[in-house]
């Protein structure tokens, strides 16, 4: 499902314009990355928890030249669905 799939479906879920819909999707997104940027987690109960992951040091080869390489560590979003929608998905209820 694309982003505008979403808007039209929650659209008609609740009968309101696609306009208010999408404002209040992009407010909710930037709400979450501005708090993930801020070193918090956001749980949404029944939905699941986005966090940052930190990335540890990881060595890689560079198959054209054979040379050996350091990746520094870096910090990733992450989401970790919750029981009760792991739940949900497995009974097909959604």
């Amino acid at each position: 499902m694309t982003r505008s799939q979403l808007i039209v479906k929650v659209s008609k879920e609740l009968d309101m314009p696609g306009g208010q819909v999408e404002r209040v999707l992009d407010a909710f997104c930037e709400e979450i990355i501005h708090c993930l940027t801020e070193g918090e987690k956001v749980t949404i109960t029944g939905f699941g928890r986005f966090e940052m992951r930190e990335r540890k040091t990881k060595a890689y080869t560079n198959p054209k030249t054979k040379a050996v390489s350091q990746l520094p560590p870096v910090s990733v979003p992450g989401f970790k669905a919750s029981s009760l929608m792991k739940e949900k998905i497995l009974r097909g209820i959604g």
